[in-house]
């Protein structure tokens, strides 16, 4: 891997523990990691013969971004589950897609997937599983993405709210499919992929299965995702299943809680829910986009400004295109601010937090902050640089608000995963960004067809 000197950045946000931001800065990459990161002048001259050089005086540079939350194979699903509450969202139109995916079209959604983060500035997606998991594996081999992925695993269904036979497993076959899956992929592609369990939603998981995964996920050294508390119907549910328990009080009997268990959500959990997340450091992914899509109670139940003032690490997540409808992690971020108007507080969530909350927070979530979240020497060379001349980013008077509160993700212009370039000048260079669309809009109409689902609007609008 060839060395890597950017130089000349107007300004570089290294998110470091001093959380230093240097003008007329350079950063020196070596293979994969970063060697040497300050002033322009000394780093031009120490590092004069480096292989590559990118120009970066149009630039802010700042780590990767992390998305915390993300269904690659649900890409293909935008536009299908509008407007509706969340158990037709997941019964009527999810699942039916989902069960009608082949191999293939899993590998095609991810690609798009990872398409859409790149282009928009994020290195590093988390993605809690479907099924057919090894072609996304395949996929972010391909294009060069950092992910942690895990296999949906999920043991329990009911005659009122079923699931697809093609989705169902015994809880013995569940946590052989959780273990094969992390057994064969974690670490590959020098350490950029790495695989997790996944206790796919709160409601559906036994207890059984709860303390398997939580007993192998120990022994493997990896962590845990699981959907907890999205809405009030999620709690409802669960505790009707689980004899009136909510979910983290279910999930601390069952041992699961700890620091390798990221729940996604979170906006319904109560007091002493919040305790004993903070006890057991349970990390929370924030999904502000998806939450308002889905009329979850996001911001008017969501007790996320309290678990942050606890000390409990809070990231973020788009969720699915199907949810959320864009992965945008910026505009995902501008939506956290929304948390200012229903708390009457103008100062809560102010752009440092929110980029925090985008970088080193997603790293501890994903149980990376020794390698990734910030630009400091040492960590892997994940990158990107943000175009400073267009309009939205002028004046440039405080380039973390800039970034945070003007910017979207269009202004990604060059993005390094691992010490190399994925993208340059907006262009991708690992895949054929047009060729991958063209067989995604082509995929995603072969599963609209084979699941039976049709395109809909709850307005009077008709296509003629």
């Amino acid at each position: 891997m060839a060395n890597l000197l950017i130089r000349k950045a107007k300004f570089v946000i290294t998110m470091d523990e001093n959380r230093r931001i240097i003008k007329d800065g350079a950063v020196f990459i070596g293979n994969d990691k970063i060697v040497a990161i300050g002033k322009n002048e000394a780093l031009e001259k120490e590092y004069a013969s480096a292989d590559l050089v990118i120009d970066a005086s149009n630039m802010i540079v700042s780590p990767g971004l992390i998305n915390c939350h993300c269904h690659t194979t649900q890409q293909l699903a935008r536009g299908l589950a509008d407007n509706v509450f969340l158990p037709t969202w997941i019964h009527d139109r999810l699942y039916p897609f989902e069960s009608n995916m082949k191999p293939e079209d899993a590998y095609i959604s991810a690609l798009a997937c990872f398409v859409e983060a790149i282009k928009n500035g994020t290195t590093c997606i988390a993605d809690p599983g479907g099924y057919h998991m090894e072609w996304v594996v395949k996929a972010a081999e391909k294009i060069g993405i950092r992910a942690v992925l895990a296999r949906s695993l999920v043991d329990l269904s009911s005659r009122a709210r079923p699931i697809p036979e093609a989705m169902k497993e015994t809880t013995d076959e569940a946590i052989k499919s959780g273990e094969d899956f992390v057994k064969k992929y974690n670490g590959i592609a020098n350490g950029r992929i790495r695989a997790w369990f996944s206790l796919r939603t709160e409601r559906m998981v036994s207890n059984n299965l709860c303390s398997a995964v939580k007993k192998l996920a120990d022994k493997y050294g990896v962590g845990i995702e699981s959907h907890v508390s999205s809405n009030l119907d999620s709690v409802n549910r669960h505790k009707e299943v689980f004899m009136g328990k909510t979910p983290i009080k279910r999930y601390e009997q069952t041992g699961v809680l700890g620091p390798n268990l990221l729940i996604v959500h979170a906006n319904w959990l109560t007091k002493e829910e919040i305790a004993l997340v903070r006890k057991h450091d349970v990390k929370v992914c924030h999904c502000p986009t998806a939450g308002t899509a889905g009329g979850y109670g996001t911001f008017k139940v969501g007790k996320f400004v309290e678990m942050m003032e606890k000390g409990i690490t809070v990231a973020l997540g788009h969720d699915s295109a199907a949810e959320s409808n864009f992965m945008d992690m910026l505009r995902v971020a501008q939506m956290a601010t929304a948390h200012r108007d229903f708390r009457l507080d103008a100062t809560l969530f102010p752009p440092e937090t929110l980029l925090e909350l985008l970088t080193i927070n997603g790293a501890k979530a994903l149980l990376s902050e020794e390698k990734v979240g910030a630009l400091a020497v040492g960590k892997q060379a994940d990158v990107v640089l943000f175009d400073i001349k267009r309009p939205e980013m002028v004046p440039l008077n405080n380039p973390v608000s800039n970034l945070v509160h003007s910017a979207s993700g269009d202004c990604a212009n060059t993005v390094i995963i691992d010490g190399r370039i994925i993208m340059q000048n907006r262009k991708l260079k690992t895949v054929n960004e047009s060729e991958v669309l063209k067989k995604a809009q082509k995929t995603a109409e072969e599963i609209i067809e084979r699941s039976g689902l049709k395109v809909y609007s709850t307005s009077t609008w008709r296509y003629y």
